[in-house]
């Protein structure tokens, strides 16, 4: 159990610079202001009642939607827009950070509550999970507007880890679960080329969805193919878990991520919102490490030459 106890924090406590949790605040915000910004929450709202005939009241009060409220939801909407703007500014964080959350929360199910029975997957669940993280976190100890708050003494400390964990436990577990769904309600039957040939074939008739036609017929002509994909989607859905434990993996598996978002969109015609997200992994810190030590090497090497 002291071996057990000592790997669990050395997992999530570890010490760690503020940046890369910096990096994270702004990658979330940043993104969900770009969903905020593509929908019409306050439309949505002035729909007629008889579009909210199927949304049971339990619903309604889960996330305080009352619908012909436009102007107060284009109010709230105006709210999130500059407390996001705030967050990734890096201004009281605290504050702006869960209020955004609780505004999104309340927001994000209007694009979807009124036509299905799920108002996930539209681009701000991992956004308001993130933003509670960011909001008990010091994620403005760097790369925010004026003076950094904390001491040259925290330039690491265990609070920049576990948060950054968080954020990217939530992410990868969108991958792991999809992994899990498909063994759970096929079992290994899903990897079969005829399977994933039916779903290319599908997604692809699909007029209100399909805009690439190309790739999919492509794919689906041979076993080969159609097997190959079906057997890389699940192992990478499996094995993207794996970045949080062994960080080199993701010099491997983020260019796969990306490779695999690309044939999703291309082949299916399915746009995963949450793939700029993916740029938390990133070792924001190492890049900087990097430039500045070039940028040193620069100015040696032009004091050198000068000094002839």
């Amino acid at each position: 159990m002291k071996a057990l106890a000592r790997g669990w924090n050395a997992f999530w406590f570890a010490p760690a610079a503020p940046v890369n949790l910096a990096a994270a605040r702004i990658i979330i915000a940043l993104h969900a202001l770009w969903i905020l910004g593509s929908r019409d929450f306050a439309g949505i709202s002035a729909l007629p009642e008889v579009f909210w005939q199927g949304v049971p009241p339990s619903a309604r009060w889960r996330y305080l939607l009352f619908p012909g409220h436009s102007e107060f939801e284009a109010g709230l909407t105006l709210l999130a827009a500059l407390t996001l703007i705030a967050v990734a500014l890096g201004l009281a964080t605290r504050v702006t950070c869960l209020t955004s959350a609780l505004l999104l929360y309340h927001l994000a199910p209007l694009e979807t509550i009124i036509w299905t029975s799920s108002p996930y997957e539209r681009g701000l669940e991992i956004s308001v999970i993130a933003l509670v993280v960011l909001a008990v976190s010091p994620c403005a100890d760097a790369l925010r507007v004026g003076r950094q708050r904390r001491p040259s003494t925290r330039a690491t400390s265990p609070d920049y880890n576990w948060p950054l964990l968080v954020i990217q436990l939530v992410i990868a577990q969108v991958y792991l679960f999809a992994g899990y769904a498909k063994l759970y309600r096929v079992g290994p039957d899903w990897v079969d080329a005829e399977n994933l040939r039916r779903w290319l074939l599908a997604f692809n008739q699909q007029d209100q969805v399909a805009v690439f036609r190309w790739l999919a017929p492509l794919l689906a002509a041979s076993d080969v193919t159609a097997l190959l994909v079906a057997i890389a989607a699940l192992t990478f859905d499996l094995v993207f878990i794996v970045t949080l434990f062994w960080r080199r993996s993701r010099v491997v598996l983020l260019p796969m991520a990306v490779a695999f978002h690309a044939v999703i969109l291309f082949a299916f015609n399915i746009a995963f919102l949450n793939f700029p997200q993916l740029l938390v992994f990133v070792d924001w810190e190492w890049w900087g490490l990097r430039r500045r030590m070039h940028a040193s090497a620069v100015a040696a090497s032009e004091a050198t030459f000068a000094s002839r």
